[in-house]
């Protein structure tokens, strides 16, 4: 119990965020948080073992309390995040927000990611993240991305198809948001 299936190769003991191993194995032996937890979430669908296994050195390991900001709005972002446990809530500003942190526009759990767009755009981020509870996460930034595209163009090239798809899958949904509570008398400009 408590040893790791793989090791991560940065950071270190001064490092000022507690670190979670990869993956531990339990009473019976069998290991937690592998490779294939990585591989079942969309934007690591296809990756192979290997692949996957390199990608997890790369990942950054990190954990936060119930409540702590794990992003915030407005700052600048480079990584994007895969929740491994807990929960957290996505916070965007807005003057009508009975929060001083924003409006509640998603909760997101185990195996959900976040930070995505800033991976892609290398704008600042666009909402704030706060953990509801204790959360671990794997984050892979963009040097790791480059990284890989360096390496292993093939995974490189799924892993952004995989983003481009997991974007796209948001934006329709925000477009039935939008269509659900437009105006029912407006109609489009016929011009």
């Amino acid at each position: 119990m408590g040893q790791l299936c793989l090791t991560n190769i940065r950071g270190g003991a001064n490092d000022p965020r507690k670190r979670i191993p990869l993956c531990r194995y339990a009473q019976d032996g069998t290991p937690v948080k592998t490779v294939r937890f990585l591989q079942e979430q969309p934007i690591f669908g296809g990756v192979d073992d290997q692949a996957m296994q390199s990608i997890m050195l790369l990942m950054r390991e990190l954990s936060f309390a119930a409540a702590d900001m794990i992003v915030q709005e407005g700052e600048d972002g480079d990584s994007l995040f895969v929740i491994c446990s807990g929960s957290v809530e996505v916070l965007k500003a807005c003057p009508t927000a009975n929060s001083e942190f924003g409006k509640r526009i998603a909760v997101l759990r185990v195996g959900d990611v976040f930070g995505e767009m800033e991976l892609i755009d290398l704008q600042r981020r666009s909402a704030t993240v706060r953990a509801l509870e204790p959360v671990s996460v794997l984050a892979l930034s963009n040097a790791d991305l480059f990284q890989i595209y360096e390496s292993d163009l093939p995974t490189f090239t799924l892993i952004v198809l995989n983003l481009a798809r997991e974007l796209s899958r948001r934006l329709r949904s925000i477009d039935d948001l939008a269509v659900r509570y437009m105006p029912t008398n407006s109609r489009p400009d016929s011009s």
